[in-house]
């Protein structure tokens, strides 16, 4: 539904309202297949759009404040730089938003599935592009053409119900129901009538048009929400969910955009380090199933015994047999009416020393049997506690919080030599909240003070609630303009203070270098400059 028409609508709406009056600042690219457009609000605030392509998982989300590009990075469509927003549309027929700009331009988003892109348009043709250029650049741009929009369309089918039931016969009577209810209605995809025949209470005609009209006037108002279960990618969507599944509601499908996207980001995160672990544990089960299946092939008890007996056969023989070169052919003494035995030979010993030395390797092979069975027992507890932590990784079904915890408990040495490093470095609680940005929390009095007076940079972010005991808390890698770091990081600040169950918790925070010990009162400080954010305890 990130994709979906609908959505779409309301953000490009949502979008107008927010950005119509001010202007473009920027557009560049700082992650391989996402582009950020930098805008300034008529009252002045920083907006960025962040759009994302070829992923399933992201479309495009809003970031408060502003991330200024790396050196490295290039900016892109540079001659709209500074231009005003006069408008933000979606195309009445298209998943395409376009942001109209004074000087003629527009900035064009084509949020299809497979081919999202960014393109920059002035009348009619495309001028540059974020993907594709070669292939796209002046070549004609043409929107999809349509007698009436998709929401017009839908008002009439939803006040017309023999309408209704004429577009599902002429969809196809053969056709399955869902194609027909694809065909019929304009900008429904496959979760939107999924969700139609979930609800429909039969599936005759008259029943699928009172669904669909609930459905239709959903769409026109919606209430977005972010579903979030154990074990499950958090799920985006525009209406509460049909179970009793718990679900986080939001005045704005913005709102439910951005907090979606921060909780997909820190899921694939989490997802990725679940691969890598079990990549490294399949790869130490197999290691150590080789290890005993080579050991299987050798018998040292059989090895021994044979040393023995050789020992014995030259020692029989000393007097009675000579040696021919290398080796040495006696009877077998052990089975008379056998072969003859040839036992290979250390030359520059005579039989009597080579005798003593093949019941030398004996002795040491049964020594070897008993550290074999230390080492198989060994390995085989190593080998039954690496398939129980594959196997918890497998169906782990926990919170984020039980799986960074299993991952911990499951990571190699290295891993953990690494996390007891950083422990040791800086024992404080660290969550990441973007890429390179992550926000270290306190765990207690004294740790607080070591985190804020020890650790901290002058420039980092510090933040606490007000009026509320709780952690200190250090924002590392954001600025003060990354409103939506902040925001998030307060959000967790707040949830690590003593006010977490209150509705709405005021936070402060400032750079570190404006915070100062309180001498009149131990673990107090006193802050300058100091700004305040009221915003919803929420836990990481």
């Amino acid at each position: 539904m990130l994709r979906s028409y609908f959505t779409l609508y309301h953000i490009a709406d949502e979008l107008h309202e927010r950005l119509a009056g001010g202007y473009l600042f920027e557009i560049h690219s700082q992650q391989k297949n996402e582009v950020m457009l930098a805008f300034v609000t008529p009252d002045g605030r920083h907006e960025q759009l962040v759009v994302t392509v070829r992923s399933p998982h992201f479309s495009l989300h809003m970031q408060e404040g502003l991330n200024r590009k790396r050196r490295n990075t290039a900016g892109l469509m540079k001659e709209v730089y500074e231009r005003q927003v006069t408008g933000v549309a979606i195309s009445p027929a298209d998943r395409q938003i376009s942001f109209e700009l004074d000087d003629g331009h527009a900035i064009v988003l084509r949020m299809f599935s497979a081919e999202t892109n960014v393109l920059l348009v002035r009348d009619g043709k495309i001028v540059e592009t974020f993907k594709e250029g070669r292939k796209l650049e002046n070549t004609p741009f043409e929107e999809t053409s349509a007698d009436i929009p998709y929401f017009r369309a839908l008002e009439t089918l939803a006040n017309d119900p023999e309408l209704f039931v004429r577009k599902l016969k002429e969809a196809g009577e053969d056709e399955p129901l869902d194609r027909r209810l694809l065909t019929a209605l304009p900008g429904f995809d496959r979760k939107l009538v999924r969700r139609l025949l979930d609800v429909a209470e039969s599936k005759e005609p008259e029943q699928l048009h009172r669904t669909f009209v609930a459905l239709f006037y959903d769409l026109t108002s919606p209430a977005p929400c972010v579903i979030e279960r154990l074990g499950e990618p958090p799920r985006f969507s525009l209406f509460e969910p049909l179970d009793d599944g718990p679900f986080t509601p939001f005045e704005s499908v913005l709102d439910a955009i951005n907090h979606y996207s921060r909780k997909m980001y820190r899921h694939l995160r989490q997802q990725e380090k679940v691969t890598s672990v079990k990549r490294e544990l399949s790869a130490k089960i197999g290691k150590i199933e080789k290890e005993l299946a080579s050991a299987d092939k050798h018998d040292p008890e059989e090895l021994a015994q044979q040393y023995e007996t050789y020992g014995h056969l030259l020692t029989g023989a000393i007097g009675t047999a000579e040696p021919s070169g290398d080796s040495i052919t006696v009877p077998n003494l052990f089975d008379p009416g056998s072969s003859d035995v040839t036992i290979p030979l250390k030359p520059r010993i005579n039989l009597q020393e080579n005798a003593a030395w093949y019941f030398t390797q004996a002795t040491k092979n049964r020594k070897r049997i008993q550290a074999n069975k230390l080492r198989h027992a060994e390995l085989n507890r190593e080998l039954d506690d690496l398939r129980q932590k594959l196997q918890a990784l497998d169906h782990a079904t926990g919170s984020p919080e039980s799986l960074r915890r299993l991952l911990e408990t499951s990571g190699s040495k290295s891993d953990k030599d690494q996390h007891r490093k950083q422990e040791k470095k800086h024992p404080f609680r660290a969550i990441p909240l973007g890429p390179n940005i992550n926000l270290y929390i306190g765990k207690s009095a004294a740790n607080n003070e070591k985190l804020t007076f020890g650790f901290a940079k002058p420039n980092d972010i510090w933040l606490h609630a007000r009026g509320a005991s709780g952690s200190h808390c250090v924002l590392k890698g954001a600025g003060m303009h990354n409103l939506s770091e902040i925001q998030r990081a307060a959000e967790i600040a707040a949830w690590h203070s003593s006010a977490k169950h209150s509705e709405l918790v005021p936070v402060m925070y400032t750079e570190k270098k404006y915070v100062k010990k309180d001498r009149k009162s131990p673990g107090s400080v006193i802050l300058e400059r100091e700004k305040v954010v009221m915003v919803k305890p929420m836990k990481e």
